[in-house]
């Protein structure tokens, strides 16, 4: 189970420290908007490892899509075991 709130305060702190570009900052504020606002986002978070999301903020930030709700849905529904579960219970 992945800890958000611990997670954002890691990022932010490695990019106050410099270690991290911003783009981290702007996915992670994206990430908690959507922790609250979108149940399903919601419910991966907290069935995956905190490596998982750790991923995801990586992945976003790589390709530049760190305010693309469209981009993470696909993300949490496509590319991980998790959201394959959250689709067929979905259906």
């Amino acid at each position: 189970m992945a800890n958000i709130q611990h997670i954002a305060t890691r990022i932010f702190r490695h990019v106050d420290a410099g270690h991290l570009p911003v783009g981290y900052t702007l996915t992670m504020g994206a990430l908690i908007d959507a922790y609250g606002d979108n149940p399903n986002f919601h419910e991966w978070v907290d069935a995956v490892p905190g490596s998982a999301v750790e991923k995801l903020i990586a992945c976003m930030v790589r390709t530049g899509k760190w305010d693309d709700q469209e981009w993470l849905r696909e993300y949490v529904l496509v590319c991980t075991p998790q959201g394959e579960a959250l689709k067929e219970s979905a259906a």
